[in-house]
């Protein structure tokens, strides 16, 4: 029987040589993303010498990702599991090698896009010069909250963890919280006790030392920088701006790549993404079995 287990913090590094040797740009590729999200979506995983596989809950019951490492052994140990547990074999996937290797290998599957879903990717080069007229809405938001206020920026070390702990909590206490800020919440502190052995950098922009915005995020791979955490107080709507620009030109130099994540549907959220021309939308998919057996 194979045995799926819920993520503790302490498997981080079990995750890494799967995850960093695939090259892919997905959020899901992502430890952290994993491990916040578990309580939302049931997320455990499979793993043994040869192969990762990661199950969420999703609408269809059980869903598997496709197997990071051996990708035969993992879709056999997909089929076994779900014979021995009556269930079908549900997948989900981004665009990428492996999501190419399985439509060479299976026809039974009808690719479904999640478009709520698609990560957002930018050139780290973009978002941390914003050069251009595409850009220049952006410059002039800098250029205005600059003249407003005498503003300092800071790198996320252990002198400042309380205090961006004590932004994100006032943060999160001033909405209305449904699980996903719920889960996210409780999971901000468990992570950035660990951050040191997570590979997290973060910031924060403070004004006249009151923190106004806060962010951190965490390597996809070598080449690719994932954001989990951005926001702003209220009252300083355009320091989104600001520490977007700043996180990326002074702290994520070593990275071609930044994926702010997907937008959840939200319109807005969709409109902002966008206003910072991604280089890639990277889409997702649910592969829905078709079949009676497998």
């Amino acid at each position: 029987m194979y045995s799926f287990k819920s993520p503790k913090l302490e498997d981080f590094k079990k995750f890494a040589p799967f995850f960093f040797d695939e090259g892919e740009l997905s959020c899901e590729m992502n430890f952290i993303n994993i491990y916040i999200w578990q309580q939302v979506y049931g997320n455990k995983f499979y793993l043994d010498d040869k192969v990762l596989i990661l199950k969420s809950q999703g609408k269809e019951g059980e869903v598997f990702s496709l197997p990071f490492g051996d990708f035969d052994h993992g879709m056999s140990v997909i089929f076994d599991y779900c014979k021995q547990n009556g269930i079908k074999p549900n997948l989900w996937t981004n665009q990428g090698k492996r999501m190419e290797t399985f439509l060479k290998k299976f026809t039974c599957y009808d690719a479904i896009p999640q478009r709520d879903s698609f990560d957002y990717i930018y050139n780290r080069e973009d978002l941390a010069e914003l050069k251009g007229k595409k850009y220049h809405s952006k410059r002039n938001h800098i250029s205005a909250f600059s003249r407003k206020y005498n503003w300092t920026y800071h790198s996320l070390n252990k002198d400042n963890i309380c205090e961006f702990l004590s932004f994100a909590d006032r943060w999160y206490d001033s909405r209305e919280q449904d699980n996903g800020l719920k889960a996210e919440k409780n999971a901000l502190h468990e992570i950035l006790a660990f951050g040191d052995t997570l590979n997290i950098q973060g910031a924060l922009i403070k004004v006249e030392n009151r923190v106004v915005a806060a962010t951190f995020g965490s390597p996809i791979n070598s080449y690719t920088f994932d954001i989990h955490f951005e926001k702003a107080d209220i009252q300083f709507p355009t320091a989104y701006t600001v520490i977007n620009r700043e996180f990326a030109a002074r702290q994520l130099s070593e990275y071609k790549y930044i994926n702010r994540e997907d937008d959840l549907g939200i319109e807005g959220l969709r409109k902002a993404k966008l206003s910072y021309k991604p280089e890639i939308i990277l889409e997702k998919y649910n592969m829905i079995y078709k079949g009676d057996e497998f």
